[in-house]
């Protein structure tokens, strides 16, 4: 169950110094919650060139990297990522996710801003993926819309939850890579009212692995007219 004291920290994380979420020493230098240098060192966080496919590392001397290779093609303009999900960086995400803490957003966003920074890429609006109301109500947060709302705090880009998943799936983590594309099949659907025409787009998840769920997401996005689709994760799975 969600804890109200895991959103007040995340509130107060601007005034208040809470520590590295990853190794809970605090870090008062570095600003409130976000993670020290040793931390960040063991994430082994994605340095350019990085595959345009999912932002991860190009393994190869083609274009994208082999995972990427291996999927049906993107339909995405391109890709950043933080880390890969192995090591901390997996222990990170499942802090995240599945036990009730929140403010590993801060810290993800602000990395996730200084990326997009480094790139010089800013898109007219951030997407986060949505949960199915009944998984969300469940987690108590959707950590793809915490993360998006910590990129924009960090780089001013709005955010707009223009997306609304309208069936309730299976966990991807346990589907094949063909039980994975039949199970996103109209998992999501435009809001009423939302206005895309031309419009840059980055779509934010926590993590990626074959990008069935992000194109599921970007594929509902383009189909209303919306201009580019990039994409965002904290963590791509290797």
């Amino acid at each position: 169950m969600f804890k109200p004291g895991k959103i007040f920290q995340s509130m107060t994380a601007g005034i208040l110094p809470f520590p590295c979420p990853l190794c809970d020493d605090m870090i008062p230098e570095d600003g409130p919650n976000q993670l020290c240098e040793n931390c960040l060192e063991k994430l082994h966080l994605f340095r350019d060139p990085t595959c345009p496919g999912c932002g991860g590392i190009l393994d190869g001397v083609l274009e994208k990297c082999s995972l990427c290779m291996r999927e049906e093609p993107r339909i995405w303009s391109g890709a950043f990522a933080l880390f890969p999900l192995t090591g901390d960086g997996r222990h990170l995400i499942h802090l995240f996710k599945y036990r009730n803490n929140p403010e590993v957003a801060r810290a993800a966003g602000l990395l996730a801003a200084n990326k997009l920074k480094s790139g010089n890429f800013t898109p007219d609006i951030i997407v986060p993926t949505p949960l199915h109301w009944t998984r969300k109500l469940r987690r108590g947060y959707n950590q793809a819309e915490i993360f998006a709302e910590m990129i924009s705090h960090f780089s001013g880009i709005p955010v707009e939850k223009v997306l609304t998943r309208v069936k309730r799936t299976r966990q991807q983590a346990k589907l094949n890579r063909e039980e994975r594309k039949i199970n996103l099949s109209g998992a999501f659907s435009l809001k009423k009212g939302a206005n895309l025409k031309k419009r840059d787009i980055l779509l934010v998840d926590d993590v990626m692995t074959t990008g069935a769920t992000l194109h599921a997401a970007a594929e509902q996005l383009l189909a209303n007219d919306a201009g580019n689709v990039y994409i965002m994760v904290m963590a791509r799975r290797m």
